[in-house]
């Protein structure tokens, strides 16, 4: 039989409970390390969904002023292939003959001219002030010179216009010169 001393015993049973406590240590590291990558993990996900959130709301964005962009140009095109017909519809009511001035039906379409010209005015398009300005060769095709003050607009022949502060037509005038 054998003999065993108590002191045998009592170092085995600590050199057990040392080994659990260590094997439980290690399990609550391990448990610690777990968390702190899912904490990481989320921490990196809020991340990448906060950029996408941000990439997304910019997409958006740019895609509202493409729309624009587009919108604006497609108007100025068909303005630079409307406004030389307005030019002759201002010439039209500008040489209205004088029997004709009292006529109803001649009144009706200058209003109506009229009203083309607000509702112009009111989607961004202006007309040009040319005569007494200088010129400016971005906004104004001198045409013709003659006598007066150099650079200065003398005359219109044609109106420039203005689309959103953006040139859509330039204006033909006459221009002073030197005598």
């Amino acid at each position: 039989m054998e003999d065993s001393s108590p002191n045998d015993d009592l170092a085995a049973k600590v050199s057990a409970a040392q080994q659990q406590d260590d094997a439980h240590n290690q399990a609550a590291a391990a448990g610690n390390d777990s968390k702190d990558e899912q904490a990481q993990q989320i921490a990196d996900l809020k991340e990448a969904l906060t950029r996408t959130a941000a990439d997304f709301q910019n997409f958006k964005r740019r895609a509202e002023e493409d729309k624009m962009r587009f919108v604006k140009f497609a108007n100025a095109d068909l303005l630079q292939k409307l406004l030389p017909i307005l030019d002759n519809f201002d010439r039209s009511c500008q040489h209205l003959p004088e029997n004709l001035k009292e006529d109803s039906w001649a009144k009706g379409v200058i209003h109506t001219h009229d009203e083309l010209m607000k509702t112009l005015d009111l989607i961004g398009v202006k007309r040009m002030e040319t005569v007494g300005q200088k010129l400016n060769p971005n906004l104004h095709e001198a045409v013709m010179q003659g006598e007066g003050e150099p650079d200065i607009i003398l005359e219109e022949f044609e109106p420039g216009y203005l689309y959103n502060d953006t040139l859509v037509k330039v204006a033909k005038v006459k221009v002073g010169v030197k005598s």
